[in-house]
Formats: structure tokens, sequence, C-alpha cells
């Protein structure tokens, strides 16, 4: 598993990089399941901001798998 991956010069944590892509996968999600779909899932959750960070949570995990798996 690759703990730094180099962009452009600059290495760069991998946890960090998966927190970074997980973050904008979040809000974009989110953006779009209320505009395009028109439901606001947050609204069904018990506490909207633990459910987010869970998503967030998930997210992180596969992003950091993923990129650990990169021949980089």
């Amino acid at each position: 598993m690759n703990e730094e991956i180099a962009i452009a010069g600059v290495y760069v944590p991998t946890f960090g990089l998966a927190c970074a892509c997980a973050l904008a996968t979040c809000f974009i999600a989110s953006s779009a399941t209320r505009r395009f779909i028109g439901i606001d899932l947050r609204k069904y959750a018990w506490h909207p901001a633990l459910f987010d960070f869970a998503v967030f949570v998930i997210l992180t995990k596969i992003f950091y798998a993923v990129l650990g798996k990169l021949p980089l």
C-alpha cells in the first residue's frame, strides 16, 4: 500500500487525499439527490449530522482502499 502519492512532484498522504475525495463526493451526492431526485435523505435520518459523518467515513474507507492499490 502506498503511504504517499506523488502529485506533480509533491508527496501527498494517501489518507489526506482519500478524505478530500470523500468530502467532495459527499457534497456532490447530497446536492444531486436534493436537486435531481427531489429527496433530502437527511430528513429521514435520526441525526442528520451523524448521517453525513457516517457517509463520509464509509466513502473515506472506499477511497483509501482504492488509492492504496494504485501503482504510483
